[in-house]
């Protein structure tokens, strides 16, 4: 009975969705007043999956949690095994990923008793998205292969959309651009075939971001409005937020500084609407950033500590303390975290020039050993005290190369640096294998660069590693502004 009426308003979604979410809340409504719990998680879950596809599922926190509270998981596993999983997207996107990784793995153990393909693949979706989370995009890679086993050649367009693109994802973020698309690609057909419109926009902004990295800027353009104007229609305020910030990247690409800062807060005012605390911090972190190069400090300021006090509040959310903590957690990654989060609270007391180069030679230390790195070097643009110079017109064709991107530059193989032979001549340059360059401003002015270095072996940074040395560099642009 249940199964047939959820069917039936599943086909009545797809045109009228508020009304099959006024009647699935009806059903569940009555379901759990007839003492029929099974029935009740079913329709719940319904209406969480169509109020996901338009980024809404924030509503029914309560609901799920009272859900849960009533049913019997050892008798009815699937179900239980759907309200954890969906449990799990909820704590995720509010930046909770300690208690996602719990509920997901709660999903995962349920669905096998069952046992049941399609849960199971949704639990292990969620505990790839994880690992991507803490950077570590190999195994996040794995665990969505998993996925895909389980699900094997099952006509599921939602799952095959949603797991191509997350594992999308991983390659991009390992800078595998091809492979990247091509995941990308399947998951819009995938969304399209469905007629699931959010991963249809998502797939858009994901190809939209590869066309960025290829400096493929026509393509990005296109891709990118798609995706906004997908998720605008949606109300898809989390997807939305992401594809403006990708909307502010191509603003920096074309030069436009006031349509970057347009985009970032758009993405922040909609981020804080979902209480989504990681995109809430990558925004304010960017718009310090941005505020920073135009010059406006005061106004920049703020921003950062909203940054580092959501950093603060995800990292206790996500503290090794809690029970449960799952093995694939790296204990070091997470020390190095809590130490970059002690190194910005720090108050540095700049009251002469030789405070700011004890303040810039204190930075490099702490910076070196808390990121694990053979070298970190920071460079004066122009004649300065203490530390090495870049200068014009000797390293002219580096300067403008770096300060026309605006951003960090994340080379796995210096040996292919588009600008070697400006840098050939510099001593600190030589005997690195890997590096990451960042342009360092201050009230607007390129004043330094900031290079972290691997020497013994090469390295492919991450994503994770780009946003620590970004995190880094605003601390760096602190002491050069005081």
């Amino acid at each position: 009975m249940i199964t047939e009426t959820l069917r039936r308003l599943s086909l009545v979604a797809q045109r009228h969705p508020n009304s099959a979410l006024l009647r699935l809340a009806a059903l569940e409504e009555s379901a759990r007043a007839a003492g029929q719990f099974a029935a009740a998680a079913d329709a719940l879950y319904a209406r969480f999956y169509l109020l996901e596809h338009r980024g809404r599922a924030l509503e029914l926190q309560t609901a799920l949690a009272k859900a849960q509270s009533e049913l019997d998981a050892e008798a009815q596993p699937l179900q239980a095994s759907r309200l954890h999983e969906a449990a799990g997207r909820i704590a995720y996107q509010q930046g909770e990923y300690f208690e996602a990784t719990e509920h997901w793995n709660q999903a995962a153990e349920l669905a096998a008793q069952v046992p049941d393909a399609r849960a199971g693949a949704a639990a292990r979706i969620g505990l790839g998205q994880i690992h991507y989370a803490f950077g570590a995009w190999a195994r996040g890679r794995e665990v969505h292969g998993e996925a895909a086993q389980l699900l094997g050649a099952a006509d599921d367009s939602y799952l095959a959309a949603k797991l191509a693109l997350n594992i999308g994802v991983g390659h991009f973020e390992t800078e595998q651009l091809d492979d990247a698309e091509r995941h990308f690609s399947h998951g819009l057909a995938a969304a399209r075939r469905g007629q699931h419109r959010e991963y249809e926009a998502e797939a858009h902004w994901q190809l939209a971001r590869a066309a960025l990295a290829r400096g493929r800027l026509d393509w990005a353009t296109v891709d990118c409005r798609l995706a906004l104007s997908i998720a605008a229609k949606l109300g898809h305020s989390w997807l939305e937020a992401a594809a403006s910030r990708t909307w502010t990247d191509i603003a920096l690409a074309r030069g436009d500084q006031q349509g970057a800062i347009r985009s970032t807060e758009h993405g922040l005012l909609l981020a804080k609407r979902i209480h989504s605390r990681p995109q809430q911090s990558q925004a304010h972190l960017l718009l310090a950033k941005l505020l920073d190069r135009r010059g406006d400090k005061d106004a920049a300021i703020p921003h950062l500590w909203q940054h580092l006090s959501l950093q603060a509040e995800i990292e206790r959310l996500s503290s090794p303390a809690r029970p449960g903590l799952p093995s694939f957690f790296d204990p070091a990654r997470q020390a190095a975290e809590a130490q970059l989060l002690n190194l910005s609270s720090r108050h540095w007391k700049i009251e002469t020039v030789n405070d700011r180069l004890a303040a810039l030679q204190q930075l490099c230390a702490e910076a070196q050993q808390i990121l694990q790195l053979d070298r970190v070097q920071f460079w004066w643009v122009g004649e300065g005290p203490s530390f090495p110079a870049l200068a014009r017109p000797a390293q002219a064709q580096y300067l403008d190369w770096l300060s026309a991107l605006g951003k960090p530059q994340a080379l796995s193989t210096v040996s292919n640096h588009p600008c070697r032979a400006d840098l050939s001549a510099l001593d600190p340059a030589a005997g690195t294998l890997s590096r990451i360059e960042l342009p360092l401003y201050a009230r607007g002015e390129l004043m330094g660069v900031l290079w972290l270095s691997h020497c013994r072996q090469k390295h492919t940074w991450s994503r994770q590693d780009q946003l620590h040395a970004s995190h880094l560099a605003r601390l760096f642009e602190l002491v050069l502004a005081s």
